[in-house]
């Protein structure tokens, strides 16, 4: 059981459904007779599917929370010289809360509006919501699903991901019929001008509809053709992407006046609701909750009724390669310098991704929600996978080779899942995972019991376990309500906070460094003053604690690291407010960063995969006892030896 901070027990149920209570939106059903979210083509040419929601926004308005899944350090554990098509989707960490304190490097996969929304720079209507800055707990459930000691409750630890509430919300007022836009950012579109051609940004739009503007007021013998040409030539000397942004003839610049250039470079971005029906795939029949299967964290449940045989949803899958969720470490260095290194586990993302036992093909669909669906026996499950029957499914990609889908930059492939019975309005949508993921998830309880019991050894480590065996998380600790104080550097040496838990303070540093009147001890002194921004969240010592009309204000030093040279300044910093004080786990300290957590791709039915992308004998996607030796002098060619061991050279 957990106490509140007046003392009020909770059991483990009633916690959970006190979280949803603070969740409402989450269980808000849509209307039974409307889908409110399609799967359609872009109104931008030649980028694919996209997302349309058919009920209006105003600013602000939230969308259903969707799952993050961190990605750790994949430049150093997966190299390629090709570019792969899953590179193209992740965000910066920090999108996450906290993200970029949770592992050295990261990067963050949100499906959903995270990778199905297409990205306008002038018609951006959607961003992820900035409410867990304020109230950094909302993106975490850590504490709802753990016990304070180690038991088999805790069997599916690590085994999903902590962040089951990344949210979006209106960034302007949005029409019913409007096409969902986020921002990729300037430079994702500059970095990428090789593929996608010139992209105008946000300001040249606002320029060229200024362009626009002047040019209608000239005289009538100054706005011929030839006029509009020399405007559009004056615009490309003067930047590329202004003039990308103008219409390329004279009788459509009347028209992208009134609608505004951006507007007018996605003309078909507003659509009727009868267009959707006819041409769209719904995909709001599902959103997640509390998932009623125990270890199984969140979980996906019917929006509607569905029949048998009916659509659930559909989604679009990324291709990847089993071997981009493999982690490695260097375990030893060889006399004549050579790395050994050893397969420690894989990437969270796998248990998201679907396979057969015998491909090293695996797929990670990413349509809203649709990562939530855990679970069901043969005899509990009511839904299945089949490949789409959708128009936009790309059916002759299922004739490509091997080498033809590891070399695809884009999707192509989709999966339905369909009800293989009625399934009731809120009802939770459950696959059958494949008989080897049920053996999987068998021996890994067999293991977990056997690591739990008392007479292990003392000397044997709990090595699918994070050092962090019970309460509190940061979660807990950063619900100001409940933990109004924060301890200083001297009340921590009678009272510590856990060791997995360290402080991080916001501050954004002056530009002016004003040195300290006393202390010798740090570089500047300043007053603390407000900033939510996620990359001004910098290591802090809470020095000293005193109260002012009843409020306390803290003292503290910031370790603030240079943009250009990763050098420390170390600032003290009074005034600081609660809100300022923040907790994080320490880096690899959240539960998905163990060794021995669960790990196991989704397995499809039997027909699913063409034969001819059966490329391995159902036992070399395990061998995880393979060791790796490399040259520190780096290379690329690689050796099989006959003792099992690679040599990269």
């Amino acid at each position: 059981e957990e106490t509140d901070s007046v003392g009020k027990e909770y059991s483990k149920e009633q916690i959970r459904e006190l979280y949803d209570s603070r969740t409402k939106d989450q269980n808000s059903y849509d209307d039974p007779n409307q889908c409110t979210i399609y799967l359609a083509p872009s109104s931008i040419p030649n980028s694919g599917l996209g997302m349309y929601t058919t009920t209006p926004y105003q600013k602000g308005g939230l969308f259903k929370p969707e799952i993050g899944i961190m990605l750790q350090e994949m430049n150093r554990h997966y190299t390629s010289e090709k570019v792969k098509l899953l590179a193209q989707y992740p965000w910066a960490a920090q999108t996450l809360t906290f993200g970029n304190h949770e592992v050295g490097y990261g990067e963050s996969i949100i499906p959903g509006l995270g990778m199905l929304a297409n990205s306008h720079l002038g018609l951006v209507n959607v961003r992820h919501s900035e409410k867990w800055k304020i109230q950094p707990w909302i993106d975490g459930t850590d504490s709802y699903f753990r016990s304070d000691s180690l038991s088999m409750e805790d069997v599916g630890r690590g085994a999903h991901s902590w962040h089951g509430r990344v949210m979006f919300e209106a960034d302007a007022p949005i029409q019913a019929g409007e096409e969902l836009f986020v921002s990729y950012g300037d430079d994702w579109f500059t970095s990428r001008e090789h593929l996608l051609g010139i992209v105008p940004g946000k300001a040249h739009f606002k320029e060229a509809d200024e362009l626009l503007h002047s040019f209608s007021l000239r005289d009538e013998e100054e706005k011929g053709e030839s006029d509009y040409e020399q405007m559009l030539k004056d615009a490309l000397r003067k930047d590329t992407r202004l003039r990308a942004a103008l219409p390329n003839n004279l009788p459509d610049a009347p028209v992208a006046l009134s609608m505004g250039t951006a507007r007018f470079s996605a003309k078909d971005s507003i659509r009727s609701i009868e267009w959707f029906e006819e041409n769209g795939a719904c995909i709001d029949n599902i959103v997640s909750g509390v998932s009623t299967i125990p270890q199984a964290g969140r979980g996906a449940f019917a929006t509607r009724s569905i029949n048998g045989g009916e659509r659930v949803t559909t989604t679009p899958v990324v291709t990847l390669e089993r071997d981009q969720n493999e982690l490695w470490e260097n375990v030893k260095t060889t006399d004549a310098g050579e790395a050994v290194m050893e397969l420690m586990g894989h990437q969270l993302l796998l248990n998201y991704c679907y396979g057969h036992t015998n491909s090293s093909l695996l797929f990670f669909p990413y349509a809203p929600s649709v990562n939530f669906i855990n679970h069901g026996s043969v005899e509990e499950s009511n839904a299945e996978i089949r490949w789409s029957t959708v128009p936009y499914h790309k059916a002759d990609w299922l004739n490509a080779t091997m080498d033809e889908m590891k070399e695809k930059l884009s999707t192509g492939l989709m999966f339905d899942i369909i009800a293989t019975r009625d399934i009731q309005r809120g009802e939770e949508i459950l696959l059958y995972y494949g008989k080897d993921w049920e053996e999987s998830w068998n021996q890994h309880v067999k293991e977990w019991a056997s690591m739990y019991q008392e007479n292990v050894g003392a000397d044997q480590p709990y090595l699918n376990l994070t050092e962090r065996l019970g309460l509190p998380t940061s979660v807990d600790l950063n619900i100001v309500e409940q933990n109004p104080t924060v301890r200083t550097v001297g009340e921590q040496s009678e009272n510590p906070y856990p060791p997995y838990i360290m402080t991080r303070c916001r501050f954004e540093p002056p530009e002016d460094c004003v040195s300290p009147t006393q202390s010798s001890d740090v570089h500047c002194q300043s007053r603390w003053k407000l900033s939510f921004d996620s990359l001004q969240v910098h290591p802090c010592t809470v020095l000293s604690r005193s109260t002012i009309a009843d409020m306390d204000w803290y003292t503290a030093q910031v370790a603030v690291p240079s943009k250009e040279t990763n050098e420390i300044t170390l600032h003290l910093v009074e005034y600081m407010s609660r809100s300022a004080i923040l907790f994080i786990e320490r880096p690899y300290s959240r539960d998905q960063y163990a060794h021995g957590t669960f790990r196991e791709v989704i397995q499809l039915p039997d027909g699913i995969i063409p034969s001819h992308w059966m490329d391995l004998n159902g036992d070399e996607n395990k061998s995880a006892e393979e060791d790796v030796v490399q040259n520190e002098s780096g290379g690329e060619e690689s050796d099989q030896t006959t003792t099992g061991k690679v040599v990269l050279k």
